[in-house]
C-alpha cells in the first residue's frame, strides 16, 4: 500500500492498476497472498494480481529458479514435436513453501478459494495419452484407481465413434471399479480386448453413432498428422490423393479428415480401434466431435462399412465378463450451471510486472 498504491493513487485516479507478475519469495504465501488480494478488495483501482510463475525456471539458474509452483519430476509422460526435434514432457512436483508450511500451489490455492491439488495424479502416466491397446490398458491398470480408468475406458469409447449417455456415467465408472478390482475375469485374464468386445456389444449406456467416421485427431501435433497422411497416401489403392477437394487442402486436420476416412472406409473395416488409428494420428469420432470442428463435415468420405456398433478382433473373449456392477443410485449425471460474469468497463488498464514485494 504504502510503498505504491498510495503514489498511484494520488497520481492517477482514473486509471486501474494490475500487477501481472507477483510473488514475493521466501515469504508465508498464505498471508501474503491474502493481503494484496484485501488491499485489491479496499481500493477500487487495483485490480489485482497474477501470480508468478507456474514452472521453475530452470534455464536461468541462481535465484531466478525460486519463482515457479512447480519443478518437473522424473516421469516422463509424453513427447512433444517442436521444429523437427522431440521434446521430452516431463512430470510436475510441487514446489513446497517451508514458511508457509504446505506446498506453494495450495497456498495459492487457499487464498483463491480453490482445492489443493491431488499429487498422485501428476507423475502416474496420463490415460489420455496411452496407446490403445493392451499395453496402454495395462499402463492404466496398474496405477489402481478408478478414475484414471474411467478416463480411459470414456476414450476408448469416443474412439469406438461413441459417446457416453447422461445416464451412463455411473455404469462407465462401475465398469472402471470392476476393471481396477480385478472382478472382471474371463479366466484367461482381463484384458484391453475383453473392454473393446464388451463395448463394441453396444452396452445401453453408449450412444453408438452411425455417422462416425475415421478423421485426424485434433491432439495430435500437426506435423504427426502429415507423416500419417503421407503413409496413408502411399497406401492406399482406390483413390488419389492429387484428387484432394480444396476446401480440405489448405488444413493438414481436414486433409487428414478426407485420407483417412476414405483409406478406411475403403477398406471395409469394423475394428476402428486398430484400423482407425494411423499410429495415433487418427481418431474414429463420433459426428459430435468432428461437426465441432471448422469444415471437417465436408472432408469427410461419404463411405462408411460401419453401420453397427465397431467390435474388435484382437482375441475372442466374453463380453458377459464386463458386465458393470449393479448398485443403488440413479447415476444421472447433470451438467454445471454456467454463470456469466459482466466486467465494468475501464478507460484504461496499466499493468505493472513486479516479480518481487519486498517489506
Amino acid at each position: 500500500q504504502h510503498q505504491f498504491l498510495d503514489d498511484y493513487t494520488a497520481h492517477f485516479p482514473m486509471t486501474p492498476v494490475y500487477i501481472g507478475e507477483y510473488h514475493r519469495v521466501h515469504a508465508n504465501q498464505t498471508e501474503d497472498l491474502d493481503l494484496i488480494l484485501s488491499l485489491a478488495k479496499a481500493n477500487p483501482l487495483f485490480l489485482g494480481i497474477s501470480f508468478f510463475e507456474y514452472q521453475v525456471a530452470y534455464w536461468k539458474t541462481g535465484s531466478e529458479m525460486d519463482f515457479g509452483m512447480f519443478g518437473l519430476g522424473d516421469a516422463v509422460l509424453a513427447s512433444m514435436p517442436y521444429f523437427g526435434k522431440n521434446f521430452s514432457i516431463y512430470c510436475l512436483t510441487p514446489q513446497d513453501s517451508e514458511t508457509s508450511g504446505t506446498s506453494i500451489p495450495d497456498a495459492v490455492a487457499v487464498v483463491y478459494g480453490g482445492a489443493a491439488i491431488d499429487v498422485s495424479d501428476l507423475c502416474v502416466v496420463n490415460p489420455l495419452s496411452v496407446t490403445l491397446d493392451q499395453a496402454g490398458y495395462l499402463e492404466v491398470l496398474s496405477q489402481k484407481r478408478t478414475s484414471q480408468m474411467s478416463l480411459f475406458v470414456e476414450r476408448v469409447i469416443n474412439h469406438m465413434g461413441a459417446t457416453v449417455y447422461a445416464h451412463g456415467y455411473k455404469h462407465m465408472n462401475d465398469l472402471a471399479q470392476s476393471l481396477v478390482d480385478g472382478s472382471v475375469n474371463s479366466g484367461n485374464g482381463y484384458s484391453m480386448a475383453d473392454l473393446a468386445s464388451y463395448l463394441g456389444s453396444k452396452p445401453e449406456w453408449v450412444d453408438f453413432d452411425s455417422r462416425a467416421k475415421c478423421v485426424a485427431n485434433r491432439d495430435v501435433a500437426p506435423n504427426v498428422i502429415g507423416s500419417a497422411i503421407g503413409w496413408t497416401c502411399s497406401q492406399n489403392k482406390s483413390f488419389s490423393c492429387d484428387e484432394i477437394p480444396a476446401p480440405c487442402q489448405n488444413n493438414t486436420y481436414r486433409t487428414a479428415d478426407f485420407v483417412f476416412s476414405q483409406y478406411f472406409g475403403e477398406l471395409g473395416s469394423d475394428n476402428p480401434l486398430v484400423d482407425c488409428s494411423f499410429s495415433g494420428a487418427a481418431i474414429y469420432a463420433s459426428s459430435k466431435l468432428y461437426n465441432r470442428w471448422s469444415g471437417s463435415a465436408r472432408c469427410v468420405s461419404d463411405t462408411d462399412p460401419v453401420t453397427s456398433a465397431p467390435t474388435t478382433h484382437i482375441r475372442s473373449t466374453t463380453a458377459s465378463f464386463l458386465q458393470p456392477s449393479t448398485s443403488k443410485g440413479s447415476g444421472e449425471v447433470t451438467s454445471a450451471t454456467l454463470r456469466s460474469a459482466v466486467g465494468q468497463q475501464m478507460p484504461v488498464l496499466l499493468m505493472l510486472t513486479l516479480p518481487v514485494i519486498v517489506s
